[in-house]
């Protein structure tokens, strides 16, 4: 389906514009069902063989041991079935995606990551759902940017929208899901990005109540008032929180690094072992949060009961991921965090028993800074625990708990982002330079001048005089188009003809750049897409105009 050009040339534009936003609700809409529908096949299969979701410890031991590797045989069943054709998945590689492919993420990854993602979560794997929620949202706006072949600038924005609006389908928490793209994602914030990303991530939580109703476990914790010498062991969580991050992200991509040329066929089961038989002894390590996060909020839990579930749900996480069982990393964060906050305070209660009423709201702390250090996403966390709390008193102790971790994680142990750390093991390119990622954000067809001459090789060129730009089509199979050597600004004592170089009229004035920079000088002819025909040209002269008009030159 082709659009109209003026539509077009709008979305072409790196501005705020009504089309964009239309596109942004198709986005939420789309992105959204297919996350309902994840949702739904995981809670459905689970309350087939256990009764309830995700309430492992009702299970019999011997089939919290059995359903892993069940989960895991289906996992290698889809691999057989696309021949690891589509085997990157989740956030990273969707970051890899956005920076370097404008978001198009290839169909194939996007099935393959639905349905495994159901295989791995529902079987007790101890993996989040937002990985999957954020891949197949990308992947939704994806599919909708392919078939409206849209400008590559708008097909980058609507892979954010996708996400953001997985995201918030899955945590019914729409403003952080804003928060988390633009500040882990797109790490820009632009005024024309808002508008279609926040629309999204509203569609994703209204269709998400719509169908699981408006649910915030955590609305009906006490925040109690924190005191000049309350702060003192909130500063100890943070620190805390920030050594394990640390331990984590360490652990998980050294666990990837040796594991990385270990066939598929075994590492899927081995952590299928691993995972089962941690879920014999302790049925709260397994799945994604719920069964670790109940543990953490109840009265009074045992000590050794939280440590054990602490350690075997940090062991089946990184055993999980680490040996490449598809899922996200976000749930299982907040289930760490949430046992290693309620661990510190009651083992501190027996000897300081007013600490009692700060372990809730210690736990929801310790949740998503767990969450913002690991994945160096501090404001997200912020806005993530103001929504799960629905008291802006959390603010902060928060902020008490997330800063020294933070600082604790970069400054002392240089730790970056999970997922880029994960980009860089793997080698997949992600870092683009600021020049090129702000022309990304203009299509070429936003800037190309759309008058000139377009003469047959046959024509007299030569007699041509006119302040219009000159095209010569050159027949044949190669359909080459030609341009005057003067035009292109090539010194030649004789007038000849150069060939010039062609883009579609999807790219973005980032990619016009690359081809025009070796020379910094000349034309690129652009044509429509998926054929021959010109429909503009772009010089050298008029992008450097725009970039300086950008930058503020």
């Amino acid at each position: 389906m082709n659009l109209p050009k003026h539509f077009k040339y709008q979305l072409a534009q790196a501005k705020t514009s009504w089309q964009l936003v239309v596109l942004g609700i198709g986005v939420g809409l789309l992105a959204s069902t297919a996350i309902i529908l994840l949702r739904l096949a995981i809670e459905q299969i689970q309350h087939f063989y256990m009764g309830s979701n995700d309430n492992f410890t009702a299970m019999a031991q011997v089939d919290r041991l059995l359903m892993p590797l069940v989960g895991a045989l289906i996992i290698l069943l889809f691999v057989r079935l696309t021949n690891q054709k589509f085997h990157r998945m989740g956030i990273p590689f969707v970051l890899h995606r956005q920076r370097k492919f404008y978001g198009y993420i290839p169909l194939g990854n996007s099935l393959n990551q639905f349905f495994t993602a159901i295989a791995a979560i529902a079987s007790g794997f101890s993996v989040g759902r937002e990985g999957p929620a954020v891949h197949v949202g990308a992947g939704s706006a994806s599919f909708l940017a392919q078939k409206l072949q849209l400008p590559n600038n708008a097909s980058r924005i609507l892979a954010s929208c996708g996400m953001a609006a997985g995201i918030s389908a899955s945590f019914n928490s729409p403003l952080a899901a804003v928060v988390f793209v633009l500040e882990v994602v797109l790490q820009q914030y632009r005024i024309h990005l808002f508008l279609p990303i926040m629309v999204s991530s509203l569609i994703g939580t209204a269709m998400s109540r719509l169908v699981f109703g408006n649910v915030h476990l955590y609305d009906n914790i006490v925040i109690p008032n924190i005191t000049i010498l309350s702060m003192v062991p909130f500063l100890i969580l943070g620190v805390t929180v920030g050594i394990v991050a640390v331990m984590f992200n360490r652990s998980l991509l050294m666990l990837i690094k040796r594991s990385s040329n270990m066939s598929i066929n075994i590492r899927l089961p081995l952590a299928a072992v691993i995972v089962g038989g941690i879920g014999w002894f302790i049925p709260q390590a397994m799945g994604s949060e719920h069964g670790a996060l109940a543990l953490a909020l109840s009265e009074h839990p045992g000590i050794s009961l939280l440590l054990m579930a602490l350690v075997g749900k940090f062991i089946a996480t990184i055993c999980s991921l680490g040996l490449g069982i598809p899922g996200g990393v976000i749930g299982v964060l907040y289930a760490i965090g949430a046992l290693l906050g309620s661990l510190i305070v009651w083992s501190l209660v027996p000897f300081f028993p007013q600490l009692a009423i700060f372990a809730p709201m210690a736990v929801m702390i310790c949740m998503v800074a767990m969450m913002a250090t690991s994945l160096n996403a501090p404001l997200a966390a912020l806005v993530a625990v103001l929504e799960l709390s629905g008291n802006a008193a959390i603010i902060f102790p928060s902020l008490l708990v997330v800063v020294p971790a933070i600082l604790l994680s970069q400054q002392v142990f240089n730790s970056k982002s999970l997922f880029f750390a994960q980009l860089d093991l793997q080698k997949l390119s992600y870092k683009v330079s600021p020049v090129l990622y702000e022309l990304q954000d203009t299509g070429v067809i936003a800037l190309m001048r759309r008058k000139f001459n377009v003469l047959d090789a046959s024509d007299p060129w030569l007699e041509i005089n006119s302040t219009l730009p000159t095209i010569v089509r050159q027949h044949g199979d190669d359909g080459k188009y030609l341009m005057p050597s003067d035009i292109m600004g090539l010194t030649s004592e004789n007038k000849t003809l150069v060939e010039i170089k062609t883009l579609p009229d999807n790219s973005t004035l980032a990619e016009a750049y690359q081809l025009l920079s070796p020379k910094r000088q000349g034309f690129v002819l652009i044509l429509a897409q998926g054929s021959l025909t010109p429909v503009g040209v772009l010089s050298w002269r008029s992008l450097m105009k725009h970039l300086h008009r950008g930058k503020g030159y």
